[in-house]
């Protein structure tokens, strides 16, 4: 898939590349021959940005590259970093032709631009426009924010070339300022583009969640799972496209450990099978709700139990029963679970032993006793 999805953004950011580099050249060469300033200036925006051309190939290339030991999580954030220079990048265009707009209002323009000027402009335009819808589908089917950015610079293009269309035509009917006003219309939109394809990628570099929808959608879906019996904790990020997940869910605390483990097994498989989004869940099992207080903290482990047990144990039974013992941690307390051969049933005493440990370790619950032949 990264190979598939690497190839589709190199193949129609070198046909953006070869677009440029043709535009530029007859930009720059028909705006000195056709003593137009602004086409010539178009001309230098169409060359600098094969650097952005440049710089989405070297980025797809290192982006996809599929998880290792230093990036278990992928390489997708090179993607997103490279989205928000992209987005600097519109933005420096955008105060450029918004200054070169407002300067030129006051300049006097001493030559009229010839015809082939307007059909410069005009290629550019339908060029532009071409390989922005062409960019935007591919972007949006493989999910790449940066390919979205290189469409939108697709677009400004384009409405640099809008303004030098309407500069020519107003030069010709004697409103030589009707191009620096559409200028700096289309300063403000590239600079709108910029800012939101910005935003959204410096949040995602900090982890910002999903929309509350969203959210609120997955939260859902987790809670129908059957076994789930509730869930907290849900955090989302997103990573180039895709959705990382990370979940807390509560299941019966008398299930076994196996038993929960599908469970969590069964929560990574439905969400990635019903979210085409979501490419990485990590599900922990609770047996009881500890987001805002855990009431097992201070609960002795199982090594410290166990010689706590010994202590009490040691003349009425075998060692070996209080290594096979399960401990249930719940609610501060511990239940454990005695397993005992049928012959201890007879024990008349037993009980009362039990009921003793119970009375002298507060944090002891219960005692089960299970008999067996």
């Amino acid at each position: 898939m990264e190979t598939s999805r690497y190839q589709q953004t190199r193949f129609i950011a070198l046909c953006g590349g070869l677009k440029n580099l043709i535009l530029a050249a007859l930009k720059i060469i028909f705006g000195i021959i056709g003593s137009s300033h602004g086409l010539l200036a178009d001309g230098i925006h169409s060359l600098s940005d094969l650097i952005i051309d440049s710089v989405v190939i070297i980025t797809s290339k290192f982006g996809n590259k599929a998880a290792d030991e230093d990036h278990p999580y992928g390489h997708g954030r090179i993607e997103t970093a490279a989205t928000v220079f992209l987005a600097l990048i519109l933005a420096i265009v955008a105060f450029s032709i918004i200054i070169n707009a407002i300067t030129s209002i006051h300049a006097y323009v001493s030559k009229v631009p010839s015809p082939i000027v307007l059909w410069i402009a005009l290629s550019s335009i339908l060029l532009n426009e071409i390989l922005y819808f062409w960019t935007k589908h591919i972007a949006i089917k493989i999910k790449s924010m940066l390919l979205i950015s290189n469409a939108w610079h697709h677009q400004s293009d384009a409405f640099s070339s809008i303004a030098v269309t309407l500069g020519v035509i107003g030069t010709w009917l004697g409103f030589s300022k009707l191009d620096a006003i559409a200028a700096i219309i289309v300063g403000l939109m590239i600079l709108k583009m910029a800012w939101d394809f910005g935003w959204h990628s410096i949040r995602e570099l900090v982890d910002t969640v999903l929309n509350i929808e969203e959210t609120k959608k997955i939260k859902l879906f987790i809670e129908e799972i059957p076994g789930v019996k509730a869930i907290h904790q849900l955090r989302t990020r997103s990573i180039a496209g895709s959705i990382f997940c990370d979940v807390h869910v509560l299941v019966d605390p008398s299930i076994s450990v196996s038993e929960g483990h599908y469970i969590g097994q069964e929560v990574d498989k439905r969400l990635i099978k019903s979210f085409p989004d979501i490419t990485d869940v990590t599900v922990h099992i609770d047996t009881e709700d500890d987001e805002i207080i855990n009431p097992s903290y201070n609960l002795p482990d199982r090594s410290t139990l166990q010689k706590i047990l010994k202590a009490h144990w040691h003349d009425i039974l075998p060692e070996k029963t209080i290594k096979t013992a399960v401990f249930h941690y719940l609610e501060g307390k511990i239940t454990i679970d005695l397993k005992l051969p049928i012959a201890f049933s007879n024990q008349t005493d037993l009980e009362t032993q039990l009921k003793k440990i119970i009375e002298t370790e507060n944090f002891i619950h219960d005692i089960k006793v299970f008999y067996y032949k």
